[in-house]
């Protein structure tokens, strides 16, 4: 397994709100996170921040897991501890009011892999040359297609197509997607200003593309995000399991 991680502010941004971190456990595991940090002047930066620091000083000394169930169980309580520890900052300093971010990653053990997922940013999947989407978006547009109120088309223009309605940091409690996974050949992670200003064809003829290193492929599809625009902070994790 090969990986390579970028973060850049992008064109439009003064600040870059989006943190991501990967690391090894004891054993040998890999957890790979990005955190897009939510809340604008209110310290979406810290947000994200506390949150990768969270994960990178806990999770570098857990000595592996015997089940999935366990890794799972560890990732829930991990989680809770982090929007705890976010949560309480929002509310005991004035700049901070608000503030939280996403969470999504994976995580890869011998025991089998895992999904993450609280808010927008996304994990995808690619094997034999197919792109499979591994979570879902928790925003309010998704949730009204879910129930059927509005159609996806009508998504793309609606105003208030950028709410969350999960994120870390954010409530006193939060709920993560955490699901199994199937190994594949290689793994995205990355923020909405990656996918928002990107072609799907070419993030998927670019991660598919098995003669490209994954720093490769981060540079070509980040690239790619600032030549559409690059309104938006733009983290990229390429994780090559083959």
């Amino acid at each position: 397994m090969n990986y390579y991680c970028l973060t850049d502010v992008g064109l439009k941004r003064e600040k870059n709100q989006d943190s991501y971190c990967a690391v090894n456990n004891k054993n040998g595991d890999f957890l790979a996170l990005v955190c897009d940090g939510i809340g604008g002047g209110k310290a979406g930066d810290v947000a994200s921040g506390e949150a990768v620091k969270h994960f990178l000083n806990n999770f570098k000394e857990n000595e592996g897991f015997t089940s999935l169930a366990q890794a799972t169980e560890y990732l829930k309580y991990s989680i809770d501890a982090c929007n705890d520890e976010i949560y309480k900052l929002s509310i005991k300093y004035k700049e901070y009011t608000g503030m939280g971010t996403t969470l999504t990653g994976i995580l890869i053990t011998d025991k089998g892999i895992l999904s993450i997922n609280i808010g927008d940013s996304r994990v995808y999947g690619f094997a034999d040359s197919k792109e499979f989407r591994l979570t879902t978006d928790h925003t309010l547009v998704n949730d009204m297609i879910a129930k059927g109120e509005i159609t996806y088309e009508e998504s793309l223009t609606h105003p208030r197509r950028h709410y969350l309605i999960r994120a870390l940091g954010v409530w006193d409690k939060v709920e993560a997607d955490i699901h199994k996974i199937q190994e594949m050949d290689s793994y995205l992670i990355c923020s909405d200003g990656l996918y928002n200003y990107i072609d799907p064809d070419d993030l998927k003829e670019i991660m598919i593309d098995s003669t490209k290193s994954s720093e490769d492929k981060c540079n070509l599809l980040l690239k790619k995000a600032l030549l559409n625009g690059g309104y938006d902070n733009i983290t990229i994790i390429v994780v090559d399991s083959k």
